[in-house]
């Protein structure tokens, strides 16, 4: 009969507890490259936001002439 090979060695966690022991949260692997990835698409992000041409400000509408007279003007 084959014997099967059972390893204790399964990565790390990092459990948080309140002053009571109870626990908090739980830090696993999957959630430290889940950081890692976000990490860097947001700093991809932000360069590529930094490096796109910056469109040219408009200048201020004109100001409209004082001979105007507002349609709906009350006397």
């Amino acid at each position: 009969m084959p014997k099967l090979h059972h390893t204790t060695q399964e990565g790390w966690a990092i459990h948080v507890y309140d002053r009571d022991r109870r626990l908090l949260c739980t830090v696993e692997p999957s959630h430290g490259w889940m950081f890692v990835a976000g990490l860097a698409l947001g700093l991809m992000l932000a360069i590529v936001g930094y490096n796109l041409p910056q469109t040219p400000t408009t200048a201020a509408p004109p100001r409209p002439n004082s001979d105007m007279v507002a349609p709906l003007q009350i006397d």
